[in-house]
């Protein structure tokens, strides 16, 4: 017989092999970063300052105003999930949607005070009764009309 002797290499002693899973990883499988998910942040935003511009609406100042709000909630949540990387933009989206929500209750509360100051009680009775008579409401109008411009009038003489 001859005696063969095992190739040359590195090889563990007799029965000192790794059980399963304790065998190292091979070919390189690492997960790969994923983008960050910044949409929410950014529309909130978009959102917010939209509110801020028409915030002289209900629509655009409260409606606009809340979901920016939201979502700027939802953009802050996902930042601290360290899925998203714009946590800053969120909070501002958040900060400004509550601006856009107050300024445009602000202004509708005071908008319906200046209407009812000038007479607006009087002109949306006046236009009910006319109900769909062009004639009466016209003649509502330029009552209501007219009644702001005498309650604005400076050239009134002292």
């Amino acid at each position: 017989m001859s005696n063969q002797n095992p190739p040359p290499g590195n090889y563990p002693p007799p029965g000192n092999y790794p059980s399963p899973g304790e065998y190292p990883q091979q070919g390189g499988y690492q997960q790969q970063p994923t983008a960050p998910k910044n949409t929410v942040g950014t529309v909130a935003l978009v959102l917010a300052i939209l509110g801020v511009l028409f915030s002289w609406t209900i629509v655009g100042g409260i409606l606009l105003g809340l979901i920016a709000i939201v979502l700027g909630f939802v953009g802050r949540s996902r930042y601290k999930k360290r899925t998203a990387t714009n946590g800053t933009v969120s909070l501002f989206a958040i900060i400004l949607g509550f601006v856009a929500a107050a300024l445009s209750i602000v202004l509708v509360v005071v908008g319906v005070g200046l209407f009812n100051a000038v007479g607006g009680q009087d002109f949306t009775d006046c236009i009910s009764n006319a109900g769909s008579d062009t004639a009466a409401q016209q003649q509502c109008a330029d009552e209501f009309q007219q009644n702001v411009e005498n309650q604005y009038d400076d050239s009134t003489p002292n």
